[in-house]
């Protein structure tokens, strides 16, 4: 079983491509990978380095997502507008919807959870009015 899949691994190394230096490039694209040189990334694990090139991946998609906001509340704007022309009076776009990359669904619930308690303290009346107006937006959407 062991020899089979010892022999299976060198099977498909023989006959896939690594290209190095691609996976260089974006390694040292990465916040973590800038300053390391050619001699060290060469001597660190490869489960490493695709770790720090993935998570790179999702951090360059998460600030496209957060850089691409007032855009698409704009979008969304446009969109509403466009819909009131047409007679739809119905419900708004989800602004998630006009991201370039989809939402995390952790941090989705990260900020539910948080309106809700920002919803139980305005309740509560333990937030000051100038807050309550200020947050009104963020809290309805």
């Amino acid at each position: 079983m062991v020899t089979e899949r010892i022999g299976q691994m060198r099977e498909y190394l023989a006959t896939s491509e690594i290209d190095l230096l691609m996976i260089y490039t974006e390694f040292r694209a990465s916040p973590a990978g800038r300053d390391i040189e050619r001699h060290n990334f060469l001597r660190l694990p490869i489960k490493a380095i695709f770790e720090v090139i993935r998570y790179s991946g999702d951090r360059d998609k998460r600030l496209a997502n957060i850089n691409s906001i007032s855009t698409a509340r704009l979008a969304g704007i446009i969109i509403s507008i466009a819909k009131s022309f047409g007679g739809d009076k119905g419900s708004e776009t989800p602004i998630d919807q006009l991201l370039p990359f989809p939402l995390n669904e952790e941090s989705n619930l990260a900020i539910s959870e948080t309106k809700e308690i920002m919803k139980e303290l305005i309740a509560k009346r333990k937030l000051p009015v100038r807050v309550i107006a200020a947050l009104n937006k963020v809290i309805t959407a």
